[in-house]
């Protein structure tokens, strides 16, 4: 069963321009065509979350520019991390994108953000925008925006998803483009040709089969439509006669998250007991098969070892990794103290790079004590309220209760 999507792709054989109408082309890409038309190399940095990490329209949209342009030299950036949004990716975008000095970044957050309430989003997305143009001002920016069952309702009436509109908000202001790929899902499903959610087990005959879970598309269907978005908007914005905007206008938002940062746990006192994990740790097996993440990750099971810093800031938060054998971390600030559960209904069968961000705080200085909460509670519950009885691979790991640090999140800045 073959589909024929080239049919529903290809470029109209008239002289009419190409038009994209999930592009909203905005400033343009000026950069990163000037550099094209110079023959440059060109790096390219896609960052989101599972849907980019898939081998899917980011392989496939990479291997076009390559095609498109062979006079260029293109290298890939993959910065994407399954199940996370914004509000880590703004924390993470130094060491992750700008520290590759990319021409061209990608930004995809609009599946995970889906959930996420307006300000963070807000926030979030902003602090990616000004960190990108503060550092590297010859870099281009494009938003992304993934579908997935949640949006469909919405989408179907022709309103934009909520996570969608706030990202719009931020292109509008920064002149960025953007591309809604959920406009071209939606015209094929009204038009019967596709099909949003599939049965591995059913044959659709030339229906494309969007999806098998409603959220992450089948590679060499449902991706070649995000990719196939992706390479008419760049035809019609190449043919576009757009003049560069140069400069950072005023923050749209005064509390936007441009002083995010990452800190490994390296950087700060601790305690004798927690052990670096080496690279050919057993956990690294059921980690997602990758220890990119993290430079280092260190592991703890004993409540009495301790991180513990100083910081003027607004808000903090753990980037670490749960799984089975995850527990619960305390992390006080001066007198308060906050239980932070590190497991959750996904944790049965693997380990995960996962993140806490708190609630913003008081901005001042705060004295800050992490430490392993071995508090009692029903792991087999919480994964069988999920899983629904589904077999567990080592259920003697519920009984152990650890934590997993690889870096601390902060807004602010380190008091030595």
């Amino acid at each position: 069963m073959l589909f024929s999507l080239l049919a529903i792709f290809s470029c109209n054989k008239e002289t009419k321009p190409i038009v994209n109408e999930s592009l909203k082309e905005r400033a343009g890409l000026p950069h990163f065509f000037d550099k094209i038309k110079k023959n440059n190399d060109i790096k390219i940095v896609y960052f989101g979350g599972s849907i980019t990490n898939h081998e899917g329209y980011r392989k496939q949209s990479f291997e076009w520019f390559q095609s498109k342009y062979p006079n260029s030299k293109f290298s890939m950036v993959n910065a994407s991390i399954g199940g996370t949004g914004s509000d880590l990716g703004v924390f993470r975008i130094d060491q992750d994108v700008i520290k590759h000095k990319p021409d061209l970044v990608f930004v995809e957050f609009a599946v995970n953000d889906s959930k996420t309430d307006s300000l963070t989003v807000s926030r979030s997305m902003e602090g990616i925008v000004r960190k990108l143009k503060n550092q590297c001002p010859k870099t281009d920016i494009c938003f992304l925006y993934t579908i997935n069952w949640i949006m469909l309702n919405d989408m179907t009436k022709g309103q934009l998803y909520q996570s969608i509109r706030y990202m719009e908000n931020i292109a509008e202001y920064y002149n960025i483009p953007s591309i809604n790929f959920g406009k071209k899902v939606v015209k094929l499903l009204q038009e019967d040709k596709l099909i949003f959610e599939g049965d591995k087990n059913t044959d659709y005959g030339n229906k494309i089969v969007f999806t098998y879970d409603g959220t992450h598309p089948t590679i060499h269907q449902g991706h070649l439509v995000y990719t196939g978005d992706i390479k008419t908007a760049f035809t019609q914005m190449e043919s576009s006669k757009i003049k560069h905007v140069e400069g950072v206008p005023k923050a749209l938002y005064p509390n936007n998250y441009e002083l995010a940062k990452l800190f490994p746990i390296k950087e700060f006192e601790k305690s004798d007991g927690w052990k670096l994990i080496p690279k050919n740790d057993n956990l690294y097996k059921y980690y997602q098969k990758s220890s990119k993440y993290f430079d280092e990750l260190y592991y703890t099971n004993n409540p009495e070892d301790y991180i513990t810093f100083k910081f003027k800031g607004s808000m903090i938060g753990l980037f670490d990794v749960i799984g089975p054998s995850s527990s619960g971390i305390t992390i006080k600030l001066n007198d308060d103290v906050i239980p932070v559960r590190r497991f959750d209904k996904y944790c049965g069968t693997r380990y995960r790079s996962h993140y806490k961000l708190l609630p913003s705080i008081e901005d001042k200085e705060y004295t800050v004590t992490i430490q392993l909460d071995t508090t009692s509670f029903d792991k087999k519950s919480i994964y069988n309220e999920f899983k629904k009885g589904e077999n567990i691979k080592e259920e003697h790991l519920f009984t152990q209760n650890n934590a997993y640090l690889g870096e601390i999140l902060l807004i602010g800045e380190i008091i030595k």
